[in-house]
């Protein structure tokens, strides 16, 4: 009777400590009815599961029709939290977040952390979603084959997530120098944040000038997005990425960086010019604006001088008019007769 009434408390004391625990996330139903995603959000998050839930798939066929006969992931476990603190908790065992990410993949596994926030610093989950579930679609199509440039690159084609402060990057890398070779770009993206935003910056325009270039240089030929999808495939089933890249786009990776280098150089060379333009543009608008209103002012007060003077005037007119007409009135006769004298 004692030993079941210690393997009671035992099991009571198991179970309390379970439940004290913090739970990794509320279960959610399966996306769309596909058995291969399965959805999970941290208690409280539900809507914004539920928008990411209903993008999921839509992403995912975007996603695939770049890696076209190319292997998909068999099983995609998406996973919220709220703020980016709680990523390495829902993360599998043993891997690691960086401390600036707001989601990460782990295409190996099939999972997908995300966090709706990182400190005061809200983001939309969705957008989120699609740049990390492109990484794990790539990481499935192409394997070890695909370089961390290209990951970050392709993930930025599906997320689109336009940054003010990676243009100012890439326009100084343009006046300034400091384009970092392609062989070396894997290199530089290290554990700290600001180091890697030139890595980062070079590989988004980079992968996103071969996803526009076409089969040739002319910049007439956009391709459609060919190119760049049989570069994908090339990669896929084994060839190296010069091997890719000149039966893609018929020359090798090195050429295609310089050719992107020159356009780096044509597009933000003259951009602090434009901008200077534009600032005198709007400089010139709202001193326009202001000389507007000034004048406005002016034509009031000289408005309501006038009406001030020609009220004067009529009254002035009409005292003189009143003076005249009063002047102008005779006065009756006067008599000084005697009544009853003849």
């Amino acid at each position: 009777m004692r030993a079941l009434r210690v393997t009671a408390a035992l099991l009571a004391l198991l179970a309390f400590l379970l439940s004290s625990r913090p739970t990794r996330a509320q279960s959610m139903s399966a996306i769309g009815g596909d058995a291969r995603v399965t959805m999970s959000s941290a208690p409280g998050l539900e809507r914004d599961a539920a928008r990411v839930r209903d993008a999921v798939e839509r992403s995912l066929a975007e996603i695939a029709a770049d890696l076209p006969d190319l292997p998909t992931p068999p099983m995609i476990d998406i996973r919220l939290v709220r703020d980016a603190s709680e990523l390495a908790r829902v993360a599998p065992p043993g891997r690691g977040v960086p401390p600036w990410a707001i989601g990460v993949a782990y295409p190996d596994l099939g999972v997908l952390a995300i966090a709706t926030r990182r400190g005061a610093h809200v983001e939309d989950p969705v957008a989120t979603a699609r740049h990390e579930l492109a990484h794990l679609a790539l990481g499935a199509a192409l394997g070890d084959h695909a370089p961390r440039w290209l990951h970050e690159g392709f993930a930025y084609q599906h997320s689109a997530e336009w940054s003010w402060d990676r243009a100012e990057t890439l326009a100084g890398m343009a006046w300034f120098g400091g384009i970092i070779p392609i062989s070396e770009l894997d290199a530089r993206f290290p554990a700290e944040e600001l180091p890697a935003q030139r890595a980062y910056a070079e590989s988004y325009d980079f992968v996103g000038y071969l996803a526009r270039r076409g089969r040739w240089e002319d910049t007439d030929d956009d391709g459609d997005r060919w190119p760049f999808r049989r570069f994908l495939r090339a990669l896929g089933h084994g060839a190296t990425l010069d091997q890719a890249a000149k039966s893609s786009f018929g020359k090798p990776l090195g050429e295609l960086f310089d050719e992107w280098e020159s356009t780096l150089s044509d597009r933000y060379m003259f951009a602090p010019i434009g901008l200077l333009g534009l600032a005198v543009w709007m400089l010139a608008a709202v001193l326009l604006a202001l000389a507007w209103r000034r004048r406005r002012k002016q034509n009031r007060v000289r408005l309501a001088r006038w009406d001030r003077e020609e009220r004067a005037a009529d009254a002035v007119a009409f005292a003189q008019a009143a003076a005249e007409a009063k002047d102008a009135t005779p006065e009756p006769a006067s008599s000084t007769d005697t009544p009853g004298e003849p």
